[in-house]
């Protein structure tokens, strides 16, 4: 799935959730005004109906028929009288002295209430004539048992809905009023069957806008990832892009440029790792070769002690090419960054290269003073580096080497000539031996392991004097 038809899906899904949460924000909002305002209708016609069955003249059907008689008749003149004057104030007076039950608008026909009174039992005490009772209510009974209490319930007669309201007036006998909301409930559909089509609109409209803003939103990763493929395929490293276009869009291109600038800078690393390899392994590989020829020359007569002695030094030259390739491995590996790093004592990791150093060499003194020193990085690059010094010390340096820990620090002192001030950054360089040991074993790459290995911890090494003369290289790392 393409990244535009990601955006555009996400927006209409945005969108649909928006419409679905505002659809029943809205829908349930107006039901509850329309089902208030019913609830209210209900609750002033429970009170007029109430205040008409108490009345004492009111009690028997044959005076509640001549009332509604006389009510129709009353009403009749009150709407000629309300057209004359304009105004309802005495209709109302009028509307309250109607028999109980009331005029009807139709059998639960528009807004007209129906009204009858129920016993404890839920039997109709009182209905008005002609007319099918409401539909029992549930705790209608319980109500008119206990004569006080209210309860609105939506009920169905003949798959019609009807709002009741259950008032108990007094023991024994409860007010049902109710009327019918199929309107209210017609008026709820057509709202959601219009919210309904908003959404799906609003769904096909997002999905068109998001279509057409990603695929302008996506002309410049379009044309940096054209730029990229042809840097790419012309294996150009030093090519760079343009920062134009958005902000994001210029951010991503200066970060494709900062990991060509990396790129390039390791290719560059690499190819004189390569180079400086190659020309000083040419010089052992020549001794190498002069020696093996020697030895195999049947035109040269050779002694035994001579053939020992070129034997002798076939080994020290195999030995120094063995420990020069390592190096290289070592120092390729070292330029990457750190990836396993664990929990560790730096002071019990420098005790394990001291005791090694000390088993190899029994004849040299090796001192050692740590403190608890715990810390986070990758072990095996820590005790190369700390291993390199040690054997520094040991073969370039003299006895007695001391070696010093502390939190997020190591010292090594040795007692030997120490290295001059102007020499001293230059030790780190590669293949870069001290002035007056060639003869000594060694490849010049220990101290550019050991600024590697640092370095990729976050650290750093320095080579200064110790308090006897001889050579200090101290190390930094993070606590």
């Amino acid at each position: 799935m393409s990244l535009r038809l990601r955006i555009a899906l996400a927006s209409a899904l945005a969108v649909v959730v928006a419409f679905a949460i505002g659809g029943v924000v809205t829908y349930e909002a107006a039901r509850r005004s329309l089902y208030a305002e019913v609830d209210e209708s209900l609750r002033a016609a429970a009170i007029r109906e109430a205040e008409a069955a108490a009345r004492p003249d009111r009690a028997d059907a044959a005076a509640a028929a001549a009332a509604q008689q006389a009510l129709e008749a009353d009403a009749e003149e009150d709407r000629e009288r309300d057209e004359e004057r304009d105004g309802d104030g005495d209709r109302d007076r009028d509307r309250d002295d109607r028999p109980f039950g009331g005029p009807l608008n139709g059998r639960f026909g528009g807004p007209g209430i129906f009204a009858e009174l129920i016993d404890g039992s839920g039997a109709i005490v009182r209905l008005p004539a002609g007319e099918d009772p409401l539909p029992p209510a549930d705790e209608a009974a319980a109500i008119a048992a206990r004569g006080r209490g209210s309860d609105f319930q939506t009920l169905r007669y003949d798959g019609e809905p009807i709002r009741v309201l259950v008032v108990g007036l007094r023991p024994d006998l409860a007010l049902q009023v109710g009327r019918s909301v199929e309107d209210v409930e017609d008026s709820l559909e057509r709202l959601q069957r219009l919210l309904l089509l908003a959404g799906i609109g609003g769904a096909i409209i997002a999905v068109a806008l998001g279509w057409l803003v990603a695929d302008r939103g996506l002309v410049p990763l379009r044309r940096l990832a054209a730029d990229v493929d042809d840097a790419a395929q012309a294996r150009d490293l030093t090519r760079r892009l343009p920062e134009q276009g958005g902000a994001e869009s210029a951010r991503l291109a200066a970060a494709v440029n900062d990991l060509l600038a990396g790129l390039d800078e390791a290719r560059r690393a690499q190819d004189q790792l390569v180079a400086d390899a190659a020309h000083e392994l040419r010089t052992p590989l020549t001794a190498l070769r002069t020696d093996v020829e020697t030895l195999g020359d049947p035109s040269i007569e050779l002694s035994d002690e001579d053939r020992r002695q070129i034997a002798d030094a076939l080994g020290r030259e195999i030995d120094d090419v063995a420990r020069m390739v390592t190096g290289i491995v070592d120092l390729a590996r070292g330029a990457r960054p750190v990836e396993r790093s664990e929990e560790l004592r730096l002071d019990d990791l420098v005790a394990d290269v001291v005791a090694r150093a000390r088993a190899r060499r029994p004849e040299a003194v090796v001192e050692l003073d740590a403190e608890p020193a715990p810390m986070t990085g990758d072990p095996t690059r820590l005790e190369r580096a700390v291993a390199n010094l040690v054997e520094n010390a040991l073969l370039h340096g003299a006895s007695p080497v001391r070696v010093r820990v502390r939190p997020g620090e190591v010292v090594v002192d040795d007692a030997g000539p120490g290295i001059p001030p102007d020499q001293r950054e230059a030790m780190f360089e590669r293949f870069r031996r001290g002035v007056g040991v060639q003869d000594r074993p060694g490849s010049g790459l220990g101290l550019a392991i050991v600024r590697q290995d640092v370095a990729a911890h976050g650290g750093s090494v320095a080579i200064g004097e110790a308090p006897g003369g001889g050579c200090r290289i101290t190390v930094r790392l993070p606590a």
